[in-house]
């Protein structure tokens, strides 16, 4: 089945290809600005995200081998990481790429040559054409002047290429963003609606229910089970059931929060990304120290979305109403996957709720299904986007 984060964070491919500097010459570039004190945060930055990313693939290996042993907390976290791609290597090399550039776009020094000019114009002005040696002066400062103005003409194209590829950065880290904000949004969905319809919840417990019986079964040997026994044995299956369901439903929440704070966080770049961006529109061509500092705050913003990580997102040993009981927690584990599955398929491959017989119809007096949760039984915070 197809995933629906299939066209988050691919790799960007420049409409500038020249400008694109080498892997080694990119991390040649970090290692010398780091070196004189410059965007430490971010080289920094960069390599604690490889060393989660190398985390992620480490415990997405052993999960397989070894599922009994994996954390909870990490499962979740790395999980929604892992299918939202907010931290991917695209990303850092986006953010590199950008202050690369930013680097060549300050060293276009436009005022050198300028201001060349204009004294040389100056100086034309003071002297005589029936002197020769001011018509000898006059020539080579002309051709001065010409070499100059040929100056400026390549670095305007030049500053037109590096803000090309500048927006093109942004533009690309923008759109991605805006593609991790949807899918967020409707991975929520989809777990709100897995916590309605409760079809694996039920499976599972009905799971716990006869691996229980066959248990006391094999307990009893040959013994005839009495009726006692039954009841004892449907009160513990009860219990069993009632507390696998709140786990479940904690997970889910979990699950919800983590996706919720990739939303809000990709939300909250975009709109500063738009902010910076509108400013920049608005800039005139001649307008470039103006149009610099826009840069470089675009920069910092890019620099804070890799360094600035949303701590609800850093995974921990978080006690997660852990049991004692074996099933139960295998059961848990099979939940938590079938919600991470559930969430990273494409919609339209999901199944539709709304094409089921047994859905429920406004105002159906025949309708013997399970009642809608009414706000009160509902697990919401204070302040919690809802929709």
């Amino acid at each position: 089945m197809k995933q629906d984060n299939a066209d988050i964070f691919v790799p960007r491919v420049s409409p500038k290809p020249g400008l694109l500097p080498a892997p080694e010459k990119l991390n040649a570039f970090l290692d010398g600005m780091k070196k004189e004190g410059y965007l430490v945060t971010l080289v920094n930055g960069i390599g604690k995200v490889r060393e989660m990313l190398i985390d992620i693939d480490v415990f997405e290996q052993r999960r397989k081998l070894e599922p009994g042993l994996q954390d909870l907390r990490e499962r979740m976290v790395f999980g929604v990481l892992r299918h939202s791609r907010f931290i991917n290597e695209e990303l850092l090399t986006a953010a590199a790429q950008f202050q690369y550039q930013l680097k060549a776009l300050i060293e276009c020094d436009f005022e050198s040559p300028a201001e060349f000019i204009a004294s040389a114009e100056k100086t034309m002005k003071k002297l005589k054409r029936h002197k020769i040696d001011d018509m000898v002066r006059m020539g080579r400062l002309t051709e001065m002047v010409e070499e100059r103005r040929n100056i400026l003409v390549g670095l305007d194209a030049r500053w037109a290429a590096l803000t090309g590829e500048l927006r093109d950065i942004v533009d690309f880290v923008r759109v991605n963003l805006l593609r991790i904000e949807t899918l967020c949004h409707k991975s929520i969905v989809v777990l709100v609606e897995i916590g309605l319809e409760k079809k694996k919840e039920n499976d599972l417990i009905e799971e716990i229910r006869e691996q229980f019986l066959q248990e006391l079964k094999s307990a009893t040997g040959v013994r005839q089970l009495t009726d006692g026994d039954l009841e004892k044995a449907k009160e513990i299956c009860d219990r069993l059931a009632k507390k696998l369901s709140e786990m479940i439903r904690d997970d889910q929440y979990s699950l919800s929060w983590i996706y919720e704070v990739v939303h809000d966080r990709a939300k909250g770049i975009v709109a500063e990304l738009d902010g910076l961006l509108d400013d920049l529109a608005r800039m005139k061509a001649e307008e470039r120290r103006e149009s610099l500092l826009l840069y470089q705050k675009i920069g910092q913003v890019l620099i804070s979305l890799i360094v600035d990580f949303p701590a609800g997102l850093r995974p921990g040993k978080i006690d997660l109403g852990a049991t004692r009981n074996a099933h139960l927690m295998e059961k848990r584990r099979d939940m938590i996957d079938h919600l991470l599955d559930q969430a990273g398929l494409e919609r339209r491959e999901r199944s539709d709720r709304r094409a089921r017989q047994e859905r429920r119809k406004a105002k159906d007096p025949n309708y013997s299904g399970p009642e809608r949760r009414i706000n009160t039984e509902r697990r919401t915070r204070a302040g919690r986007r809802v929709g």
